[in-house]
């Protein structure tokens, strides 16, 4: 049964604790109280004498009355001048005071301290409904109950449902009123004769009951009572194996008066409690409360403040990060636009620059076209029939309009305030287009230009208005560089493969500058010459970083300054496998 198993396993464990040296158990279930009578006894009684006869014992427990009364009976037959210790009985039991060299751990056994707890926790009860079976351990606890409550009998109806079939019990509790408890004592046969396990037929009783059920023994818990005031088995099991280790030790039994183990508590169902609507506040100090379902934040208070606290400084910094990274991005955006601003208006410096030259080159396909169109019209009035000399001139006409069609378009399309359009473009083009553009202010300087241009026509993927913009910043630096010199004054174009980009150098003939001057030169408002703004080659860094190339001074150069920059090419197995070699040519503007 339950109880037994609870009781003799914690006594085991305490005297396997407590005893440094190997015990020997051996353990009977005589199950007396579904086999009750005096030929059982009988029977029971010679079987362990057969069975242990000629074993010497130092000890002999005994579990429960029967046992005891077994024991208090047969003692000279069974196990003559062994020590006792008993245990699960009631201080009123007889027997055990008949026994010699014996002493055990009590239980109250009262179903008082229960009905009583029921009262506190449901003080409006009218009605008490007792319930137990029809063996007679069922009925010994029958006429305890009637004697314990005969007290209450004047404020409370009493209804005692002992010894009926199981059936007809549960038809009975299902129709109880609101002001009654039932307490439910033991229950190990029912008025049919059919056995039960007291704990199963708890179960049966508090499933059925319309109202709370209170028990005696803590082997109920769990079954759906509310709970009651009692001696747990497990506690008694410890108490009983501690006692007899202190006779194996040497104590005298007859020195050591029975007690109790002192720990009889009210223990309660959590779950009932709250199914049923009971307060906690009404319970005694010191209740055991069982099948408590606590909350997260009651189990782990510390540690849920600990975690809220490592949320929120999370979802702080991760908020501080969002607003960083917006403002990074607002400056980002301004940034781009000043850049923008900034590359738009050296462009426009640029083009003051160039005014002059592109004004002639401009002039002069205008004035081409005026002369033809006077000859043309001195044709028409003088000699109607020349028409083939007229149709040349139309052609030069056409042909003089589209060169200034095109310098007009170049210098709009330089001029203009653009966003970063990459695409696959030819760098030869790119500086022949270039050199067109400035061989007027490069004649007019005496400025020869030489290009050395990778073969073979490689792609690369950059701006071409921006790309544009850097060689025209170079190659007007290197022009404005050699204004001073006296010597033959060269600009040195040259492109070559590196790698998986495409690298410039422009390189002029002038004094260079000083190696502890060469890395500010690319700072912004640092300058050499004496009216500069020093914002050009600062942009000029600019544009190739946006191109994901760079620029630097080439300090190899010899003569003059050189400096180089790169872009990625369009097709990279080009520059892994394309052998390299230069082809040269002379511009001279």
């Amino acid at each position: 049964m339950p109880a037994n198993i609870s009781l003799g396993n914690a006594m085991v464990d305490q005297m396997r604790q407590g005893y440094p040296d190997r015990i020997e158990f051996y353990s009977e279930f005589l199950d007396l109280v579904r086999f009750p009578g005096d030929s059982h006894l009988s029977r029971t009684a010679d079987m362990l004498r057969e069975k242990y006869k000629g074993r010497d014992f130092d000890l002999v427990i005994s579990a429960g009355p029967q046992a005891l009364n077994l024991l208090a009976d047969r003692r000279h037959a069974l196990f003559p001048d062994v020590p006792v210790v008993f245990t699960g009985v009631r201080e009123e039991s007889a027997s055990w005071g008949e026994l010699n060299r014996a002493t055990g751990i009590l239980m109250k056994l009262d179903p008082l301290p229960t009905l009583e707890l029921a009262m506190k926790l449901q003080p409006q009860t009218r009605r008490v409904v007792v319930v137990s079976g029809a063996s007679d351990f069922d009925r010994a606890w029958d006429d305890l109950a009637r004697e314990r409550f005969r007290n209450h009998e004047s404020r409370l109806e009493f209804t005692y449902l002992s010894g009926l079939p199981m059936q007809t019990l549960l038809e009975r509790l299902r129709d109880l009123p609101s002001d009654a408890v039932v307490i439910f004592l033991t229950f190990f046969t029912d008025g049919e004769g059919e056995y039960f396990l007291s704990a199963d037929a708890a179960k049966l009783v508090a499933n059925a009951s319309a109202v709370p059920v209170y028990g005696t023994y803590d082997t109920y818990m769990g079954t759906g009572i509310v709970g009651g005031c009692m001696d747990t088995f497990e506690e008694v099991g410890r108490e009983t194996g501690d006692l007899a280790l202190r006779i194996l030790a040497g104590e005298k039994p007859e020195n050591i008066a029975p007690y109790f183990p002192g720990k009889d508590l009210s223990i309660v169902d959590c779950r009932q409690l709250a199914r049923w609507g009971l307060s906690e506040d009404r319970l005694p100090a010191r209740s055991d409360m069982r099948f408590r379902q606590s909350s997260l934040w009651k189990e782990h208070r510390s540690s849920v403040l600990t975690a809220t606290f490592v949320l929120a400084l999370q979802a702080a910094l991760l908020i501080g990060l969002l607003f960083e990274r917006r403002n990074r991005i607002l400056a980002e955006l301004e940034a781009d636009e000043t850049r923008r601003e900034l590359t738009h208006a050296s462009r426009l410096a640029t083009v003051g620059e160039l005014t002059a030259s592109i004004a002639h080159e401009i002039h002069q396909p205008l004035g081409a076209i005026l002369s033809n169109a006077d000859a043309a019209e001195m044709l028409i009035d003088s000699s109607p029939e020349s028409m083939d000399e007229l149709r040349q001139i139309l052609v030069d006409i056409r042909q003089d309009d589209l060169r200034a069609c095109e310098v007009i378009e170049r210098l709009r399309a330089l001029m203009r305030n653009r966003e970063l359009e990459l695409q696959a473009i030819e760098p030869n083009e790119l500086i022949e287009n270039v050199i067109r553009l400035i061989h007027r202010e490069a004649k007019r300087r005496d400025v020869a230009v030489h290009t050395e241009l990778a073969p073979g026509g490689p792609l690369v993927i950059a701006d071409k208005v921006h790309l544009q913009q850097v060689l025209l910043n170079l190659l007007l630096n290197g022009m404005e560089a050699m204004s001073e010199l006296n010597q033959p004054k060269k600009l040195f174009v040259q492109t070559q493969l590196q790698g998986d980009n495409l690298e410039f150098l422009v390189q002029d003939s002038g004094p260079g500058i000083p190696t502890e001057r060469r890395s500010r030169l690319f700072d912004p408002f640092f300058t050499t010459k004496k009216e500069g703004m020093g914002l050009g080659l600062s942009i000029a860094r600019t544009l190739v970083e946006a191109h994901e190339g760079r620029i630097w001074v080439d300090d190899n150069c010899h003569i003059g300054l050189g400096v180089r920059f790169t872009v990625p090419l369009a097709q990279k197995s080009l520059n892994e496998t394309s052998p390299f070699a230069c082809v040269s040519q002379e511009q001279t503007g």
